[in-house]
């Protein structure tokens, strides 16, 4: 608005409706590559946009779906980071059907306290257990081993391998399992699975060679997502999955993980958009500065409760 009030011209490119409605003038609105039409904020809500967005309406916001709770699948008692900066004395429970939300404010250490859970970080305090039995998770062979998967924060960075391919990108957390008895790699087993999974996630790729760099991000998740699912986890850990795709994928990522906890996994969502928080979980751990500052059950809580655990040991 400063830059604005001076005469300065701008294109503010986003995905977060309500910012764009608030300081845009005019709304120009693309899909899959093409040019939909130009209209006046003043004219637009956020339904419209998603509707001309996504080439159809969008009832609910969320997939709708009630879980059904099962046995305990993960339990994680009193982490504790060497650096005394980050997390301490973290401890929750996952359970078998459930989707756990993960919350706080930016640098609360949930990230942190995640990839220690997975093997990727040291914590010298604290116990993990899977199924009820005490594991020791050093690495993420040990994390695989034990049914984990984990959907990393930046995509771009720490998830996809730009310079490859679809197939090679899919396959790569699960190579092991294309090896034949002479160590070579079964080409034909990776192309099928490659294919089925593209299929099952409604991945929007020209073909199992195109170099993923080429998709879309939402249609990159969904890769890392069938990247994930080829090792057949048990427990999913999510780091972010819908930041930076567009309205109509992050549907589509939420009915993938209602589908998974369908199935009987666990699912642990990492989240920094409210709504989705609060739309997706059943329960939400709340961290403040590296601790947990509560739990709350998703469907008898509001933003503002959230928001109060989130800040309870700031400052």
């Amino acid at each position: 608005r400063d830059l604005k009030s001076r005469g300065v011209s701008l294109i503010y490119i986003s995905h977060k409706m309500e910012e764009i409605l608030k300081i845009s003038d005019e709304v120009t609105i693309m899909r899959d590559g093409h040019y939909v039409g130009t209209w006046e904020a003043s004219e637009l809500t956020t339904a419209t946009i998603i509707k001309r967005m996504v080439g159809r309406d969008l009832t609910h916001r969320f997939p709708a779906g009630k879980s059904k709770i099962g046995k305990e699948l993960l339990r994680v008692e009193n982490y504790t980071s060497p650096n005394p900066r980050s997390f301490k004395h973290v401890s929750l429970t996952l359970h078998e059907g459930e989707i756990l939300g993960l919350g706080g404010l930016v640098g609360a250490q949930r990230t942190e306290v995640m990839e220690a859970v997975f093997g990727l970080r040291l914590h010298n305090e604290g116990s993990l257990y899977v199924r009820g039995k005490e594991v020791k998770i050093n690495n993420s062979y040990d994390a695989k081993k034990y049914g984990m998967a984990l959907l990393t924060e930046e995509r771009r960075a720490t998830g996809i391998f730009p310079v490859l391919s679809v197939q090679d990108n899919l396959v790569i957390a699960n190579i092991r399992a294309y090896r034949d008895k002479s160590g070579l790699l079964n080409s034909a087993k990776m192309a099928a699975d490659t294919k089925k999974s593209i299929k099952d996630l409604d991945i929007k790729t020209p073909s199992a060679k195109t170099l993923i760099k080429s998709l879309s991000g939402g249609n990159q998740q969904k890769v890392l997502f069938a990247r994930w699912l080829l090792t057949v986890p048990d427990i999913l850990i999510l780091d972010e999955p819908t930041r930076g795709i567009d309205v109509g994928a992050k549907y589509e990522i939420y009915v993938i993980m209602r589908e998974l906890a369908a199935q009987g996994k666990g699912v642990i969502m990492i989240s920094s958009e409210m709504p989705e928080l609060l739309g997706m979980t059943d329960r939400v751990v709340v961290m403040s500065e590296g601790r947990v500052a509560g739990t709350v059950n998703s469907k008898e809580t509001n933003q503002e409760q959230v928001m109060e655990l989130a800040t309870k040991y700031v400052g």
